[in-house]
């Protein structure tokens, strides 16, 4: 229990001190006053956003020690508390439920007292689960793969490197700078926490983008739907990055909103810009949404005659968007050529491998798939990147309805907007994560369904409001599940340490390793090294990089390059037996040749283990030592 309370406590420092530093920068801009849920969300993101650029800053200057990180940290958060202590002594006219933009006038009474509480205690359980199993220790493949990977490579080399044995080093990275600096605080842990808050930013934020169509008080069941999303708190559970792009889209979308519609301050262009850098920061897939809006905007401009000031809105926006994300773009030009490496590599330099490829577009592509698309997404999420990240069966049920609803000012360009980034889903990557920026739109959208739903009959009226909270129970059981197997080492009943030698394969010999040789140089055929001690290499991107293979002469020439290359061990993985991952066996058979060769003296095997993953697949490692 006290090293989850130490967690806590790092994630807590980290909100902090995100708060301190964006609380300035939301009040210089003079933006949200009056409105404490708008500020305090802006100030937690855009602060996020700020410290991020400045770990980036270090990073590029070789300046990523922890000692340097935790001053700085220290100092940021006191500030926060004395931010937090001014906005509660300073009195502030508090937002009620009607924003500028006129709301229906079923919006004045709010939602009915059941469904108010129904969804507040739904939230608060599921929230709840959502935090025991962020608690646990990180297991997810991608996690260990890079987004926690590279924090940690970095933090060893005290910046933030080119790796040339990494795809993923060239990626945008703002979210796993976040990593990083809950890594110097505490740990992976920490970081794992850091996305389940991203993952509440993205509750509030569908909250603020609910408010100019619905209402305040309405808008706070748009922000419950979110957060019993399935695939939302999934990913909240894991340190991925998707729910963070989520949260900085919807964030980015509320800023443009407001100064486009309601004109309260020009200065909000300026924030949109801020949050649609945090964005494309955090992945590619951001420029998709950007795109979507921007055609969206633009055509209702040119309906409405504001073409100018949406160019110059448009103009601010891209500027600053540029200038906060400009550096990861920058970075992977310089280092591949392609500012969006490795998408599209081939098509820019005619070589590499297609990132487009058919297994991507499990749907294929033409139309009629196209409208198939919700059915199939909603129902076999499995096909689509995984049953984890579902987005349960609420928005395909309801969205229909809004066809014999009444017209909602607002609510059509949302869904337009939704539309044209779902058709360029379809069209790039057909992966269900990707989905999730579309949730604060689809759940404002159910929202109006909801409430034009109080016109029908009793009966009807409370039938619909059943199904709603079965379904959404359903999503909470879903949570508590996840969390049945963590509950135990997120309250101390179980050493973490127990929890990953069940749960990770590959922990076993990598607490076996760091206890050999902390600073190991390991090439690896297991692409999940987070766990392992010093700096490792992913061997088949070394491979192709290197063509190391075609250039032995004899079987025992093997330990002497891979030796003359930096490489001390070597890490052998293969899968026995189900139909998950399989490993490139090249290495092995290459091991294993120039042992039978009579050079097992240059290749000591120090280490074996068989471990079996959640997917059923069993993975059998070896250690081999470079002598």
């Amino acid at each position: 229990m006290l090293a989850s309370s130490i967690a806590l406590l790092a994630v807590a420092t980290i909100a902090m001190a995100a708060y301190g530093i964006g609380r300035p920068l939301v009040r210089g801009l003079r933006l949200a006053e009056g409105d404490r849920l708008a500020m305090g969300v802006l100030s937690v993101a855009g602060g996020l956003i700020a410290a991020g650029l400045v770990l980036v800053a270090l990073g590029l200057a070789g300046c990523l020690y922890g000692q340097l990180i935790g001053i700085l940290t220290v100092a940021a958060a006191f500030r926060g508390i004395g931010e937090l202590g001014r906005a509660f002594t300073t009195r502030t006219r508090t937002a009620g439920t009607r924003p500028s933009t006129a709301v229906p006038e079923a919006a004045l009474d709010g939602p009915p007292a059941v469904v108010r509480r129904g969804l507040l205690c739904l939230s608060f359980l599921a929230g709840l689960a959502t935090l025991l199993a962020a608690l646990a220790p990180p297991t997810a493949g991608d996690a260990l793969c890079y987004h926690l990977e590279l924090p940690k490579r970095f933090l060893q080399e005290h910046a933030i490197v080119h790796l040339p044995d990494s795809d993923n080093s060239t990626y945008p990275l703002l979210v796993e700078t976040f990593y990083l600096w809950a890594l110097v605080l505490d740990g992976p842990v920490a970081a794992q926490l850091v996305h389940c808050g991203l993952g509440v930013l993205l509750a509030l934020a569908a909250v603020l983008l609910a408010t100019p169509l619905v209402g305040r008080s309405w808008a706070w069941c748009a922000g419950c739907l979110t957060l019993l999303v399935p695939g939302v708190t999934n990913q909240m559970a894991a340190p991925l990055n998707d729910v963070g792009l989520a949260a900085f889209t919807t964030l980015a979308l509320v800023a443009w909103w407001r100064a486009f519609f309601e004109e309260e301050h020009q200065n909000w262009y300026l924030l949109a810009g801020w949050f649609l850098g945090g964005a494309l920061g955090t992945k590619h897939l951001a420029i998709v949404y950007a795109v979507a809006v921007a055609a969206v905007f633009a055509a209702y401009a040119w309906q409405h005659g504001a073409g100018r000031r949406m160019l110059i809105g448009a103009a601010t926006t891209l500027v600053v968007a540029a200038s906060v994300s400009g550096t990861w773009y920058l970075r992977a030009a310089w280092h591949s050529g392609n500012p969006v490496y490795p998408f599209f590599h081939d098509t820019i330099h005619g070589t590499g491998r297609p990132t487009l490829a058919p297994d991507k577009a499990p749907l294929g592509r033409g139309p009629i798939n196209l409208v198939r698309a919700p059915w199939m997404v909603t129902m076999f999420p499995d096909r689509f990147g995984g049953r984890g990240h579902q987005l349960g069966i609420v928005f395909l049920a309801v969205l229909p309805g809004l066809l014999v609803c009444r017209r909602l000012r607002g609510l059509g360009i949302v869904l337009q907007i939704g539309l044209a980034y779902f058709v360029g889903w379809y069209l790039l990557r057909q992966n269900v994560r990707f989905l999730l920026p579309l949730v604060p739109l689809a759940s404002a959208a159910v929202v109006w369904m909801w409430m034009e739903v109080r016109r029908f009959a009793i009966w009807p009226r409370r039938a619909f409001v059943v199904a709603m909270m079965l379904v959404l129970a359903v999503n909470t059981a879903i949570c508590w599940r996840r969390a049945r197997d963590r509950a135990a080492v997120a309250l101390g009943w179980e050493s973490r340490e127990s929890y990953l030698s069940r749960n990770e394969p590959s922990y076993p010999i990598a607490s076996w390793a760091a206890a050999l040789d902390p600073g190991m140089r390991l090439l690896s055929t297991e692409q999940r090294t987070f766990y392992f001690p010093g700096r490792t290499t992913r061997e088949h991107i070394y491979r192709r990089r290197t063509a190391y293979d075609r250039d032995l002469t004899s079987p025992g020439d093997l330990s002497l390059r891979l030796r003359a290359d930096g490489f001390t061990h070597l890490l052998l993985a293969e899968s026995t037996n189900g139909s998950g991952i399989r490993y490139n066996q090249t290495l092995s058979r290459l091991v294993d040749a120039a042992i039978r060769a009579g050079h097992g003296d240059t290749l000591t095997c120090l280490a074996r283990h068989d471990g079996a993953d959640a997917d059923g697949v069993v993975r059998r490692y070896r250690l081999i030592a470079l002598r």
